[in-house]
């Protein structure tokens, strides 16, 4: 409880002290100084080359607005719904303005929180009994009353209503559940990032289409043991095509867990283009095929 505390105390004097520099220095300033500092070279805007630049460029010049509802955790249930259909939504329990509206009592023994409007603030919860739910109802108003789009200055959550939603807890059986993550540029898939041991160690390796492993790290360690090729992989790069299509780049991130695949969500500046990989090549193979020829990443 106490590292706890001290942890939240820790953590919003950075966001304070990381929100005056972004006012001192102006926005691409703070965002070159930053992406210097992270991936170890210059960014360059005027004539962006790898993923990382070109991510940067989308979220100072993009039109990321646009994108709200598909990055909305509830809403974008709607697009995969008219895409592919119900069956590869993980199945809702429950959408709530605050954690008074969640009745803690009828909830499943295995669950999962998310915040509709931020990315990785979720509460897994394998069984309620070992959860201290005050401290937690604590943690999800704290998710509801934030705005992520100030922390990260991604555009695409700027006008998302906070709140959270409730789903079943998806788990395989070695109780690790892998992510497939699929960069696609103008609809098709190129890339597959597998992520996994995500509770203790995060680690996780790249793939090409055919299932060839590519000898680079991306922010992350590879996995101890390399991934069997999923039986699905056609079906799951069918449905990141079909989940893609509208824009010019997404990374489209599916479960497939017990011949079930399952849609996670759709993320457009991955890692907020911070996240670094092993080799500066890569980060140019990624990013040639990311064309920028307007400020809208939506192809439509």
């Amino acid at each position: 409880m106490r590292e706890t505390k001290l942890w939240t105390i820790l953590s919003n004097i950075k966001k304070t002290i990381n929100e005056a520099k972004r006012r001192v220095l102006g926005e691409t300033i703070y965002t070159k100084l930053k992406f210097n500092k992270l991936q170890g070279y210059k960014l360059n805007l005027s004539s962006p080359k790898t993923l990382s630049e070109k991510i940067q460029w989308i979220k100072i010049y993009g039109n990321l607005e646009i994108l709200s509802n598909y990055v909305d955790k509830y809403e974008v249930r709607d697009y995969v719904r008219k895409k592919i259909g119900d069956g590869y939504l993980i199945p809702l329990i429950g959408v709530y303005e605050n954690s008074d509206k969640i009745n803690f009592s009828t909830l499943p023994q295995s669950f999962v929180v998310k915040a509709t409007h931020a990315s990785g603030w979720n509460l897994i919860v394998k069984d309620k009994n070992l959860v201290n739910w005050k401290e937690e109802k604590n943690k999800i108003d704290k998710w509801v009353d934030s705005s992520f789009y100030k922390i990260t200055r991604e555009r695409n959550y700027k006008h998302i209503q906070g709140r959270v939603v409730v789903e079943e807890l998806i788990e395989d059986q070695s109780g690790d559940l892998k992510d497939y993550k699929f960069f696609c540029f103008d609809g098709q898939p190129k890339f597959i990032q597998v992520d996994g041991d995500r509770y203790e160690n995060h680690k996780r390796d790249i793939y090409d289409t055919d299932w060839n492993k590519l000898k680079v790290t991306y922010q992350h360690g590879n996995l101890n043991k390399a991934v069997p090729k999923p039986e699905a992989l056609d079906k799951l790069l069918e449905i990141a095509r079909q989940l893609s299509s509208d824009f010019k780049f997404v990374r489209v991130d599916l479960y497939y867990t017990d011949d079930k695949i399952y849609f996670g969500e759709l993320t457009f500046t991955p890692g907020q283009g911070f996240e670094r990989f092993s080799q500066k090549q890569a980060d140019i193979d990624f990013g040639k095929y990311l064309n920028l020829t307007d400020t809208s990443i939506l192809k439509r």
